[in-house]
């Protein structure tokens, strides 16, 4: 298999665990505190340049702090989103196999069906 197809093959599974992970609250919230984190270290990142280049870039020596501790809230917050999308398909994989399961059991002990609210207000025969 070619590198590109290899690499988009990846990619494209990637997607996929995102859209279906997409509504679960801890990845939202996870998502959330990733790209603002991201967002807080580029902003420093360019303000800090810009105004180097102004000849300001001793004006706000704190933004050196404040990427250092985005970068750490980045590293925790996108692997842990990552982790937890993963923990959610893994659920989704085990609860198909468990409704699986059940349907085979079902199948072979076809007398521990419930029996239907109408069949059971029939007088039997």
């Amino acid at each position: 298999m070619a590198l590109g197809s290899r690499l988009s093959s990846w990619y494209h599974g990637l997607f996929h665990l995102a859209q279906a992970t997409m509504h679960d609250r801890w990845v939202k919230w996870l998502r959330l505190i990733a790209f603002l984190a991201a967002s807080s270290i580029a902003t420093q990142v360019v303000l800090r340049n810009i105004l180097g280049l102004v000849g300001m870039g001793n004006l706000i020596p704190s933004s050196v702090v404040t990427i250092l501790v985005a970068s750490v809230i980045w590293l925790i917050a996108y692997p842990a989103m990552w982790l937890r999308m993963l923990t959610v398909m893994a659920e989704m994989e085990a609860k198909k196999e468990f409704e699986t399961v059940l349907h085979e059991i079902e199948k072979l002990h076809p007398k521990h069906r419930p029996v239907p609210k109408d069949a059971a207000d029939r007088p039997s025969a």
